[in-house]
């Protein structure tokens, strides 16, 4: 029965929104065929290629979406907005967790049915789409940006299963287009505030990228000297400075909880922190510090290492990884033209290095990182390739400025 349900949703508006949208952007056959195959992958992946419990998360988010679904009649229009939820014996009391908020949006959306995990797979399907057509219409994408939307790996997966990173993707991917496009920072951050509960660090990330961003594009030599003194303050003395001090052991207690939920998972065995902290280097100060943040900057950027691959997964992660340094690496090397370009790709760069640094601190296991950095190397390569593309077109007509989307 459940099977009869997904088809109903697959025809009636997966099916349905697949051809409208193809035909709206009159889209080549290519592309065509790759937005089927993003519909395809949703029935290839739970219960085919693995078992649900391999991402066993996605038990939450369609419990939640189910247990709200089917509670519209019941509940008053205060309590469905509360965002407050939590789920306790199958009732609702708010709204308040990642797992509530994604549920209620899940709910909200125009799927008849929400019976399985495919149901929320083509929930996603839909941002997925809508998310495309924006990108070809206001940005607009050209080939390379819509190839890379079409083909990245990750972006399949995680818009292929039950969970809430494709939403995640579409908020981020709003805040940092009206921060970086629109250069409008507030309604950038604003756009952003659902993060706050959805993925908290994200939004702080964003916010802290937004930061330095400002004051490094001030070019005020005062200004900068000023700032330069902070990062080696908060570098050589951590625990004296009043943003950093107050959370800086605890950075240390959340890398040591982290690594021990880790050594779980991989061998099955208890670890306390006590062994914990023989197998982690301490964050130290000082030149400690800087090496440590370079080192797993760099090993967040490329975990895992293919010698340290155990399954097809982690393969197809390692050779995306390697794929993506490629990428970076060809990117920075361009010359841009545009000043205004040259700005907006600074606030990426800033915002790769401030997300990639702070998970390469606290993540330890390989699913999590790819999981964690997904939305920020998506982010960053797909505005990266739109930037290019708008330089490009400025060298050609011979302009110092352009109006972008």
């Amino acid at each position: 029965m459940t099977f009869l349900y997904d088809i109903v949703n697959l025809e009636f508006i997966v099916i349905v929104s697949f051809v409208a949208v193809s035909a709206y952007l009159r889209l080549e056959p290519l592309k065509v065929v790759l937005l089927l195959m993003h519909i395809i992958v949703i029935f290839l992946l739970n219960d085919v290629m693995f078992t649900p419990s391999y991402f066993g998360d996605q038990w939450g988010y369609l419990n939640a979406t189910r247990i709200i679904r089917n509670s519209f009649t019941t509940l008053s229009f205060q309590e469905i907005t509360g965002f407050n939820m939590v789920i306790h014996d199958n009732k609702i009391t708010g709204f308040n967790n990642e797992v509530g908020l994604s549920g209620l949006i899940f709910a909200l959306l125009p799927i008849p049915f929400i019976n399985s995990f495919q149901s929320l797979c083509m929930i996603n399907y839909i941002f997925f789409l809508l998310l495309f057509v924006f990108i070809k219409k206001k940005l607009r994408s050209d080939n390379s940006v819509d190839y890379f939307f079409l083909l990245f790996p990750s972006l399949l997966l995680y818009s292929s299963l039950a969970l809430r990173e494709t939403l995640i993707l579409v908020i981020m991917f709003f805040s940092v287009y009206f921060v970086v496009i629109k250069e409008q920072k507030v309604l950038g951050l604003i756009i952003g505030f659902p993060l706050l509960i959805l993925k908290f660090q994200n939004y702080f990330m964003i916010l802290l990228s937004v930061m330095f961003y400002i004051i490094l594009k001030r070019r005020n030599k005062v200004i900068n000297i000023a700032f330069v003194l902070a990062i080696l303050m908060g570098m050589f003395y951590p625990e004296k400075v009043p943003i950093i001090g107050p959370y800086y052991s605890k950075i240390e207690t959340i890398r040591l909880a982290l690594l021990a939920e880790n050594m779980i998972k991989v061998t099955g065995k208890f670890y306390d922190w006590e062994a914990a902290k023989s197998m982690i280097e301490p964050l130290g100060s000082g030149i400690s510090l800087v090496y440590l943040v370079a080192k797993n900057f760099l090993y967040m950027l490329f975990k895992p290492f293919p010698w340290e691959c155990r399954n097809v997964f982690q393969i197809v992660q390692s050779v995306e990884n390697i794929g993506i340094v490629i990428l970076i690496i060809m990117f920075n090397s361009k010359k841009i033209m545009s000043h205004r370009v040259k700005q907006k790709i600074l606030f990426l760069n800033l915002m790769l290095f401030v997300s990639i640094s702070v998970y390469g601190l606290v993540v330890f296991n390989f699913g999590t990182a790819v999981r964690y950095k997904f939305p920020f190397i998506m982010i960053y390569i797909l505005f990266y390739l739109l930037l290019l593309s708008y330089d490009k077109l400025i060298k050609n007509k011979n302009l110092y400025s352009l109006s972008l989307p």
